[in-house]
């Protein structure tokens, strides 16, 4: 795997690395680092939710495990790209060999053409020598067609190898879920727009911006632990207001995004409010069994993508409804310039 952190966060990360490792009797080799950091780093959710199973067990992480983890998340993750990579590029060399054969085809049957004239050229008969050239001119265009042709094929497939290098260096380098929530990540996200087919990927597409109102609050009064809960019902509650292809991202603490496909400003604003309405529902339950409700708001901000639009120029007009909505007192929806706040 490629690792694209700069110095200073594989700095910070080091310093979780080492806090995470220092309880537990695993050495402080390669493999039992590469396990931690890609935990801290947050680079490798199925190992994540592996390792919070062990913490949560309160067993000491041992050199058993930390090989296991590193067979079954990394190892194996890296071997499995690599398959796909060899798979995708086997598919890639079987269509070239069969345009290069194709040429190669072509060609045998020009140059027998070309025997087949100098044959006839020896024998005495002139008349038959212009159409002799007439028919070699248009052989010999068609090779050059073919020959345009496989040209062609050949650097389309030259980009489709780079592509597929690209993915995979992206698939390595790029997680695209949110460990916590199972949600998607800004990376997930971008990836579901770049799906669309279209050249911005936003036609028809609305946005919602939301924050848990004070959540540094709720983590402060009741713990993380209780703070992470909040996360995780926050996003059940997206995950079961959502549609289709719509898709919901946790991009950072607690901010969340909703893309709508095919909603209109005034649809997306009502989903919204739903969304707002079953927050201010929620039972959260402290590590000692008691519940508390009524602690949980969200500010949500809504706009819909125009003409032209890249995804940070909607983010940023859905953030500027969202703060409208947390200047308006919090615990709202908010639509973007061109709507009515709600």
């Amino acid at each position: 795997m490629l690792y694209q952190q700069s110095r200073e966060e594989s700095a910070e990360i080091l310093r979780r690395v080492l806090q995470l490792m220092s309880p537990h009797p695993a050495g402080y080799h390669p493999l039992s680092y590469t396990v931690w950091y890609e935990h801290a780093a947050e680079l490798n959710p199925p190992l994540s939710q592996e390792v919070e199973k062990l913490l949560a067990s309160a067993s000491p992480v041992s050199d058993a495990d930390v090989r296991r983890l590193h067979a079954l998340h990394i190892a194996a993750r890296d071997v499995a790209m690599f398959e796909l990579a060899q798979r995708d590029l086997r598919e890639l060399i079987g269509r070239t060999e069969q345009d290069a054969a194709d040429a190669q085809e072509t060609l045998g049957q020009f140059t027998e053409t070309l025997a087949a004239a100098a044959q006839q050229m020896a024998e005495p008969d002139g008349h038959a020598v212009p159409a002799l050239i007439g028919s070699l001119l248009a052989q010999s265009a068609q090779v050059c067609s073919r020959l345009s042709a496989l040209h062609a094929q050949l650097a389309r497939q030259r980009q489709e190898v780079v592509g597929i290098i690209e993915r995979l260096e992206r698939a390595h380098t790029e997680p695209q879920r949110d460990p916590l929530t199972q949600l998607a990540n800004l990376n997930g996200l971008r990836r579901a727009i770049e799906g669309e087919g279209n050249p911005d990927g936003l036609m028809h597409v609305a946005l919602l911006a939301i924050d848990i109102d004070y959540f540094k609050r709720i983590n402060d009064t009741h713990g993380h632990v209780v703070g992470d809960k909040v996360l995780v019902k926050v996003a059940g509650i997206l995950r079961e207001r959502l549609a289709g292809d719509d898709l919901a991202a946790r991009i950072g603490g607690d901010e969340f995004v909703v893309l709508l496909r095919a909603k209109s400003l005034a649809a997306a604003a009502a989903l919204a409010e739903t969304v707002r309405s079953a927050a201010q529902r929620m039972l959260i339950v402290h590590p000692d069994g008691a519940q508390f409700a009524g602690d949980v708001t969200l500010s949500i901000g809504a706009a819909v993508a125009r003409a032209g639009d890249s995804l940070e120029t909607l983010r940023h007009r859905a953030d500027s409804a969202l703060y409208d909505a947390k200047s308006a007192g919090r615990n709202r929806v908010a639509v973007a310039a061109d709507g009515e706040s709600r």
